[in-house]
């Protein structure tokens, strides 16, 4: 008998596999769903750096368990540049990605475009990616710098026994807001380092596959 896990994982690589064209992608559910303009001159893309991130996670949660799906967290910040690339590539972005982000000590806000340089074409694959975390998750983001109670979540739920530190850090937690499992980003992550020609990204089938597992740990 196949346990939840496994049949997740089949349903990931005949994703992958057969790229049914006929499927229609819905948007992803992501709180919060807009940034207050007033906070911080209004820069953040991704992260209430104002708000309390402790009723965020709350909302989140009675959120993902109404549609009955697993809550994903990206406990981060907006001058993370892989936060920013998690988010472009469970959308579906491929080939050009283009982010704007907050440095910490700079009073503007930056702007990079990577390629990605791929040798097919990527663009089934990150539709596989974007159907698969629609059909799953809600994805909250949880701001670490500048909110006052950001890690209160880690402590609330639980997740702060595994978190080793770096940003983003990516986690699942069960329908009563307990950790669950975190993603492995090492095994799935893709850089090139060169001064000029740089890129972040995932492996997206990886990428998938470890969404799965962590899915699965918080059923």
């Amino acid at each position: 008998m196949f346990t939840r896990f496994r049949a997740l994982l089949l349903i990931v690589l005949l994703t992958v596999v057969l790229h049914p064209a006929s499927a229609t992608a819905q948007d992803i559910t992501i709180l919060p769903a807009e940034i207050e303009r007033n906070c911080r001159g209004g820069r953040a893309a991704l992260y209430d750096e104002c708000g309390s991130q402790t009723k965020l996670f709350r909302r989140a949660l009675s959120v993902a368990n109404a549609e009955g799906k697993t809550l994903l967290v990206s406990y981060g910040a907006e001058w993370c540049i892989w936060c920013h690339v998690f988010d472009a590539y469970i959308a579906g972005n491929h080939t050009r990605m283009t982010y704007r982000f907050s440095d910490p000590g700079d009073a503007e806000t930056e702007q990079v475009t990577l390629n990605e340089r791929p040798r097919e074409d990527p663009a089934p694959d990150a539709a596989a990616l974007h159907q698969f975390v629609a059909d799953h998750f809600v994805l909250v983001h949880i701001e670490d710098y500048h909110s006052a109670d950001g890690y209160d979540v880690l402590l609330q739920s639980g997740a702060d026994a595994a978190f080793v530190g770096g940003l983003p850090y990516i986690f699942t937690v069960a329908p009563d807001g307990q950790y669950a499992a975190k993603l492995k980003s090492s095994s799935v992550e893709t850089r090139r380092d060169g001064w000029i020609d740089w890129y972040r990204g995932y492996d997206r089938a990886g990428l998938m596959a470890e969404l799965a597992r962590m899915d699965a740990a918080a059923q």
